[in-house]
């Protein structure tokens, strides 16, 4: 039964609780689902003539190839081809940044899940046997696993004159103001060390696709992907094929987070497709995924932070490493944001010496996750202020209010910044919270306590890295507004979000709209990262729509005999004096649909005034509390409680934004207190999410999200992407209530129950 709706007047902010939202001008049901359509292919297992594809991984971290026997493979049982680096047509290595990683190693492998081979035969099992009888020679070589030593040992890519001889991949440094000056004037001075984990996405579904060969040579992937024209691009230069011979259909299930940004099974499969010219389905079970795929950035990093008496920061030093694993992915991208981050976006710092390196390991691969980077860097800013704050006796929530910027403030990289909301407004709402008056440490076994932190997230690619994207708009046959964007769907809401914008423009309703996504030959739209998907929806929209109106209103006066400007878009078609004069069906009936049909692209937003555009210019806000319980015995810690106050732009629709930043909160929650793929020599400890512990339901805590929103209602960009904004600031704040609770701060993350007691017992020893 559907609770009482809210009564009393409407406010300005929004509070999502799962039921209804209020905010300045409407009150919206939250219904649960959008009555649109999504156009989905088919399901891959019943292909005709389908076959199973398998890969062989390496056996050792790092070691050179001797030699490859897959003769006695391509006899087994059902096999129907068997492929290694001989069999590449094309160069045999893929990167989004540098295309550094080979689809098969022929010289060296360089971490566990480097691919040897792969097969393709009538059933998994069969293809499995055939891996068995692989022959590979090794040759073991040292294993680079200390990321802080990493330039000091082997170099990994020596080979190779783009990483002239060393593990270090890119360094980076962000500098303004006279910093040693502004340490001189510091009264207090804080250092500290902080650490962050290897993370690993855990998606539902692992990583996997179909290819599909066709009369013409060329392939047809359906993946999962957060590329498709990008993958395309890869794929048709490694399989020796024009680009218009692959096309990649992004399929939308199971999750992505970063994890599919990077080719995963694509190249193998392509490659026994063409060379079987029948299907082959590969698709990674928990174990391999594990092993093989994509992983967060640990970042080790040492911050020396000072203020003066009255709490106004003055200088600010970091000294990063990074560690990219084996290839390198989206790493120098991760390392430009993690820099971006640390520089502290949403606190005002007289002078500032930000650098990171990014280096080589044999440990896995590491590239883009949700909040890529800049989570990490935000825990050891917020940590940093809160230990000034308590250097000074100040009330942490006091010491930032004294540091923060306002609208109108350039950004830390001096770059024109557009907020939706004050920051100072965000800080109120979150010192307002019910949780933050909770200061009580609890009483016999289990300690509370309650910590709050900010975290400031931009949506785009950034640093005028190309950023565009577009779209288009047709009827279907069957009578559909059909909107095409090259986006994938991977639970962020993108598909309500196109037809709620489609409703709310055209009049329509939801069931006369249908969205096609994520084909390499519809219209290119970037890549599904960065937040950046709703913004380009709400901006291409906004440009096609009027124009395409006008477009299928002229076409229709034409047929009805109306005046063009009295014809009115509704449910189902076009009205004239509140009648249904044509439906959608019989508009696309009546014409070549290509004459009824609009494109429209844009680049990413970016700062104006900006000759060569740094940091990000639309930015959004998060204030995180946060509730904890730890156990005296054990030390475990529950996170009992979470309330975000985010300004984000405009709410368009509310389940969808409810679901983001909760999700993302938990999975930064397992960041801050369970989930890290630790490694020895190079090797992953965990192969399972057995041992590999996410939070799940049991573990999720009661979580409260309230938007504020003063965007005005001709704002140009009214609508922003909140995938990422919600694990920004959860570590810290978990961090601040464990400490509130036990008066010890936790600066290595996971939080270590046995490091937690230690400290704990430090603490009662000094009392």
């Amino acid at each position: 039964m559907k609770p009482e709706k809210p009564s009393g007047p409407i406010g300005s902010s929004v509070t999502l609780d799962g039921d209804w939202v209020r905010n300045a001008t409407s009150r919206m049901d939250l219904t649960p689902r959008i009555e649109g359509r999504l156009a989905y292919t088919t399901d891959q297992r019943h292909l005709p003539g389908l076959l199973h594809g398998a890969i062989l991984r390496s056996a050792h971290a790092h070691a050179r190839i001797t030699g490859v026997d897959i003769s006695r493979a391509r006899e087994m049982p059902g096999v129907h081809a068997v492929v290694s680096a001989a069999d590449v047509p094309g160069p045999n290595r893929f990167g989004i940044v540098i295309r550094d990683q080979p689809v098969f190693c022929d010289e060296r492998v360089r971490y566990e899940g480097d691919s040897i081979a792969a097969v393709a035969a009538d059933t998994p099992e069969q293809a499995r046997a055939a891996l068995d009888v692989i022959e590979v020679g090794y040759q073991p070589l040292p294993v680079v696993s200390d990321a802080a030593l990493a330039e000091q040992q082997v170099a990994l890519h020596n080979s190779h004159e783009e990483h002239g001889g060393s593990n270090l991949l890119a360094r980076e440094t962000l500098e303004r103001g006279d910093l040693e000056d502004a340490f001189s004037r510091c009264t207090v001075i804080v250092e500290h060390h902080y650490q962050t984990p290897r993370q690993m996405h855990a998606f539902m579904e692992t990583e996997g696709g179909v290819a599909i060969p066709d009369d013409n040579g060329g392939v047809l992937f359906r993946v999962g992907c957060q590329s498709g024209h990008r993958d395309a691009e890869q794929l048709a230069d490694i399989l020796g094929l024009a680009h218009d011979q692959v096309t990649v259909e992004s399929t939308a299930t199971g999750g992505a987070f970063g994890g599919k940004d990077e080719l995963t099974v694509q190249p193998a499969a392509g490659l026994l497709a063409l060379k079987t010219g029948r299907p082959v389905i590969i698709h990674l079970d928990r174990f391999e995924s594990c092993r093989t795929g994509i992983k967060r950035h640990p970042v080790t990093v040492k911050m020396t932070t000072g203020c003066d008496a009255a709490g106004r920061l003055l200088a600010h030093k970091v000294e990063a490493v990074l560690d990219t694993g084996a290839y390198a992915s989206l790493g120098p991208a991760v390392l430009e944001n993690y820099l971006d981050h640390a520089t502290a976006p949403l606190y005002r710092i007289e002078a500032y010496r930000v650098s990171g390196r990014l280096v080589y390991t044999n440990n896995g691969v590491c590239g883009a996750f949700r909040g890529f980077g800049g989570n990490q860097a935000t825990f050891a800013v917020e940590s940093q202020l809160d230990a000034l704050a308590g250097k000074l006796g100040m009330e942490p929530s006091a010491f930032r209010q004294i540091n923060l910027r306002s609208p109108g403030d350039a950004g830390s990289r001096d770059q024109t910044v557009r907020w939706t909301a004050p920051p100072a407004e965000v800080l109120a709402a979150a010192v307002a919270s019910p949780l933050w008056c909770c200061h009580d440490a609890g009483t016999g076994r289990w300690l509370t306590g309650t910590g709050m932190a900010m975290g400031a997230q931009g949506n785009g690619l950034g640093d005028g890295l190309p950023d565009s994207g577009g779209g288009r708009i047709s009827l279907s046959p069957a009578g559909h507004i059909c909107v095409e964007f090259g986006f994938s769907d991977y639970g962020q809401n993108i598909v309500e979000s196109i037809i709620q914008s489609v409703c709310n423009g055209v009049g329509c309703r939801e069931s006369d709209v249908e969205v096609a996504l994520g084909n390499s030959r519809g219209p290119d739209s970037g890549p599904t990262s960065a937040s950046r998907s709703s913004v380009l929806v709400h901006g291409v929209l906004a440009r096609i729509l009027p124009g395409w109106m006008n477009l299928v209103r002229g076409h229709a006066a034409g047929l009805s005999g109306h005046p063009e400007d009295r014809l009115v878009f509704g449910p189902g078609g076009l009205y004239f004096n509140d009648h249904q004069v044509l439906s959608y069906r019989e508009l696309a009936a009546s014409v070549n649909l290509d004459e009824l049909s609009a494109s429209a692209s844009q680049d990413f937003p970016v700062a104006p005034d900006a000759e060569q555009p740094v940091g990000r210019y639309l930015q959004l806000q998060i204030a995180t509390v946060a509730r904890v319980a730890v156990d005296r015995l054990t030390g475990r810690v529950r996170v009992t409680d979470l309330h975000h106050v985010t300004a984000a732009g405009r709410v368009i629709y509310p389940p969808g934004y409810l679901g983001q930043i909760e999700g993302a909160a938990v999975m930064g929650q397992g960041m801050a207190l369970t989930e890290d793929m630790t490694t020895r020599d190079g090797c992953y400890l965990a192969d399972n999410l057995d041992q590999y512990l996410i939070p799940t339901f049991h573990d999720a805590p009661v979580q409260r999200v309230d938007v504020l929103d003063s965007t005005p209602e001709d704002d140009p960009f009214p609508i922003r992407g909140v995938g990422e904004l919600g694990i920004e600031a959860v570590a810290p704040a978990i961090t601040a209530a464990i400490e509130m609770a036990t008066g010890v701060r936790i600066r290595r993350l996971p939080v270590d129950p046995g490091d937690l007691l230690v400290g704990m017992a430090a603490q009662e020893q000094a009392l």
